[in-house]
């Protein structure tokens, strides 16, 4: 694993993701690998995978105090766990560094006790550099907050991922982070949609995106592949400090962002009939 990476993934055990997001800042901010036009450059505005270990850290300096903000937000407006959750799957599409991930883990531990909860966390990602960060990154967050934790993994593009099924009697939340805006993410939506459909039990689609046409009609498509109709989607504008990879320095920015979740259960005479 990247030493920068460990470093910061260190500073997890007393802090959890702010403590990780300052210490890669401390780290990489000093002699930043490239300047954000040559990483637009190289990522095609980051819709690109990642094709390098340094444009993992300018990708997470830029982006994922942001991305991470957001998702908590949608998860505390939406999903409450239960005292009956002592087992949860997790799989996470697109998984980038595992930021919604990692988010979850965070909203989970704030609900419930981390050492009585099992997770089964299947990760997707076409990036070897970005999935590589996102396991060991939602590895020592686990260890930190004391879950006991299965983790797997498939480095491809939707178009080619298998929807694990845990058959576990668990719910399984189906993370969508900031991807569904990407016109080859939408191609292979029903690729994907289409297993969940036909899984067993419980399902909760959560998902975040940018507040444009773009991310509209990314999480419109999603909503009416899973549920035959465009679902509400509520807006987001969120609050957070990151560093300005363009001017340098800690600046308050605000998250202006769209996200939902939909609930499956596929289990229901309603969903067998249909």
């Amino acid at each position: 694993m990247n030493t920068i990476i460990n470093t910061a993934c260190q500073s997890m055990n007393d802090e959890g993701f702010e403590g990780f997001y300052h210490s890669l800042v401390a780290q990489v901010s000093p002699n930043l690998p490239m300047t954000y036009g040559e990483f637009v450059n190289r990522t095609g505005r980051a819709t690109q995978p990642l094709a390098s270990q340094n444009d993992a850290l300018f990708y997470s300096l830029a982006y994922a105090m942001g991305h991470y903000t957001t998702f908590r937000a949608i998860l505390a407006d939406n999903l409450t766990i239960e005292d009956r959750d002592n087992v949860m799957s997790i799989i996470d599409y697109g998984c980038g560094q595992g930021i919604a991930t990692l988010a979850t883990l965070a909203h989970i531990a704030s609900q419930k006790d981390p050492k009585t909860v099992h997770l089964n966390i299947h990760l997707i990602e076409p990036s070897s550099v970005a999935l590589g960060n996102a396991s060991y990154k939602v590895l020592c967050l686990a260890q930190a907050y004391g879950f006991s934790t299965t983790i797997t993994s498939q480095n491809c593009v939707l178009a080619n991922a298998i929807v694990p099924n845990f058959a576990n009697g668990a719910d399984t939340l189906h993370l969508m982070s900031y991807i569904l805006d990407v016109p080859a993410v939408q191609q292979q939506l029903s690729h994907i949609t289409g297993q969940i459909r036909n899984l067993n039990g419980v399902h909760h689609v959560i998902a975040s995106d940018i507040a444009y046409s773009t991310g509209f009609n990314g999480l419109n498509l999603l909503s009416r592949h899973l549920l035959g109709y465009a679902s509400y989607i509520d807006r987001y504008n969120k609050n957070y400090e990151c560093y300005d990879v363009i001017h340098g320095g800690f600046i308050h920015r605000t998250a202006k962002a769209i996200g939902f979740m939909l609930s499956l259960n596929n289990d229901s005479a309603f969903h067998q009939a249909a």
